[in-house]
């Protein structure tokens, strides 16, 4: 990836995660809904738009996985991500 895709792609996921997290915060919530049911229906979002892209569901999901490993790996470390 070049250096100009890059920073196309991280604005696009920032763009996404904002507008994602706005509409789980403000909308699903002034219709009662429970955070962590919003969170589940993120997840299972996002390995609907993974099968999108990988072509399958088990791809998916590893697809998602490695997300989630990228995103781990972003964070700091504390003892709950060394468990």
């Amino acid at each position: 990836m070049t250096h100009d895709e890059e920073v196309a792609s991280v604005k696009v996921i920032d763009f996404c995660r904002t507008h994602f997290r706005r509409l789980g915060a403000e909308e699903f919530t002034k219709l009662g809904a429970r955070s962590d049911d919003i969170a589940i229906a993120a997840t299972a979002a996002a390995v609907d738009l993974a099968q999108h892209h990988a072509g399958d569901p088990v791809a998916a999901i590893a697809w998602v996985r490695r997300a989630l490993e990228v995103i781990e790996a972003d964070l700091p470390l504390t003892v709950e991500t060394l468990q």
